[in-house]
């Protein structure tokens, strides 16, 4: 049994440990102990096996736009999630990637949630491309398209906004976690190309409109009775 076995086994254990049975709960306690003290494990590498990352791969290996890096820092933020954008190594490594890391499951929760959202987005904004700015020049075309996705994450800011947030324990573990994990990281400045002119209002309202038809529900797991997410908005 390798160290990351055990530890999934502790975990049963201590879960065991709270049975109604007085018995089986000391048993199991006695065992969680005793793989804890065999593989030299402490409480706090057992409370940080709960926590687990998820990945998603990003539209831009650099640099991304302002609405997708609010996008994704609105999710990992209704799921209690810390937010990394992960770069290459080099350059000739192709790709970045979101990563979410939160307490089990809301790691795969908000990676799932956002790759679906961000479907969503790009969909409505390849739309809107080809209807209201299909005559503009193509510098403006995507400045105003980014405007429009501003206003789409708006509009879904305010469902993402009734999911609950981490408690004060959790928000600590995640931060042991990470300091468990000595990467190196630096503050993400996201592209912004209305930086320099006054965005189309119109463009911001439409996209706010369009948001609105991405619909987030609640939903109970009956295994694990773990919060999920279905997303009954048109994802195409």
């Amino acid at each position: 049994m390798d160290r990351s076995t055990a530890l999934q086994k502790i975990r049963k254990c201590l879960a065991l440990a709270r049975s109604a049975n007085e018995h089986e709960a000391a048993a199991a306690l006695r065992q969680a102990r005793k793989l804890m003290d065999a593989y030299q494990l402490s409480e706090l590498d057992v409370s940080l096996a709960e926590v687990s990352e998820a990945k998603i791969k990003a539209s831009a290996s650099r640099q991304p736009a302002l609405w997708e890096a609010a996008l994704a820092n609105l999710v990992a933020s209704a799921f209690g999630c810390r937010l990394f954008f992960l770069m290459p190594a080099n350059a000739s490594t192709v790709g970045a990637y979101w990563q979410f890391i939160g307490i089990e499951p809301a790691g795969d929760i908000a990676a799932y949630g956002f790759s679906c959202l961000l479907r969503q987005a790009k969909a409505a904004r390849r739309d809107y491309l080809a209807t209201a700015l299909q005559r503009c020049r193509p510098a403006n075309k995507t400045r105003r398209a980014d405007v429009f996705c501003q206003g789409w994450v708006g509009a879904v800011a305010r469902q993402l906004g009734e999911f609950a947030q981490p408690s004060e324990a959790q928000s600590a573990l995640l931060t042991a976690y990470i300091d468990q994990q000595n990467a190196i990281t630096r503050s993400l400045t996201a592209r912004d190309r209305n930086a320099r002119g006054a965005a189309n209002r119109q463009d911001l309202v439409q996209g706010h409109l369009a948001g609105r038809a991405a619909r987030l529900h609640h939903g109970v797991a009956r295994d694990t009775q773990a919060r999920h997410l279905e997303f009954l908005s048109q994802d195409k």
